[in-house]
């Protein structure tokens, strides 16, 4: 499966995985939303994918889990702009509603205009603007320009399960515009070590991982050895890091890790410096 409804397959998948924590004894998370927009077919693709890699599920709650406490953080830190690049299915623009809080969602048309959709039909409402585009291609200020974001104010942006697919370049330009648009900002990421895309964990599972991505046309393209040197390099200081083991720990102690993915795979929060 490549896409449905024209929207890529990755998605429903990740969705999936999402809507998969609700149905743990102790979720880590609870996202009622997400369920809205999986169908049979969704739940199948999925499956597919866990039967070539199961650990993926819970690395996806993880990730969810993390971002989620974080965008509370900085909320409650007076975060008036939330900007989430490849939005993808995210619901947080309702889970984490918000009084002065705009999100700013981007992502390709079809994805946006479904995820509209099936919000309206379940008469659901959020403090959301949708911007189909593609944050690259089209330069991602220009698309936060054209719909009235304002960069003197504070902001969060979340770049969730997206730089796996970009060159290095790409990530390194799209951290780069945003350090010199936006006055003050705290922005969190997830990535994969370069180990992951050369394929020399040892993880053949892993490996297979990557295959089935590469049958839905999304191919893993960039891992990185050093965030640190990156964050310098862009004159961006880290707030945080962890390794998905680190947090697997942290909330889900008494589950057992059947993976090393989650050593090479990490999140985190960067800063511009003052």
């Amino acid at each position: 499966m490549t896409e449905i409804a024209n929207v890529s397959g990755t998605a429903f998948i990740i969705a999936e995985f999402r809507a998969a924590e609700n149905e743990q004894l102790q979720p880590l998370y609870l996202d009622d939303i997400v369920q809205l927009f999986l169908n049979e077919q969704t739940h199948q693709a999925a499956g597919e994918v866990l039967q070539v890699f199961p650990p993926a599920k819970d690395a996806i709650a993880i990730r969810t889990k993390y971002f989620d406490d974080t965008l509370s953080a900085q909320i409650a830190l007076g975060c008036q702009q939330v900007v989430i690049l490849g939005a993808g299915l995210d619901t947080r623009a309702v889970r984490k509603e918000a009084l002065g809080v705009t999100y700013f969602e981007i992502d390709h048309s079809a994805t946006l205009k479904l995820k509209a959709e099936v919000l309206q039909q379940h008469h659901l409402t959020a403090n959301v603007k949708y911007i189909p585009g593609d944050y690259v291609r089209d330069d991602i200020i220009s698309l936060l320009q054209q719909h009235n974001f304002n960069p003197d104010l504070l902001t969060y942006l979340l770049w969730e399960g997206n730089s796996v697919y970009l060159t290095k370049a790409e990530i390194i330009t799209t951290f780069g515009k945003i350090r010199d648009y936006i006055k003050n900002f705290k922005f969190s990421f997830d990535y994969m070590s370069d180990r992951v895309i050369a394929r020399t964990t040892g993880c053949q599972e892993l490996n297979d991982y990557i295959d089935k991505f590469i049958e839905m046309g999304a191919p893993w393209l960039t891992g990185f050895a050093d965030i640190t040197e990156v964050a310098e390099s862009l004159n961006l200081q880290i707030v945080e890091h962890f390794s998905t083991a680190e947090l697997y720990q942290k909330y889900c102690g008494d589950r057992a890790l059947e993976s090393n993915l989650f050593d090479f795979y990490f999140l985190g929060t960067l800063e511009k410096v003052a």
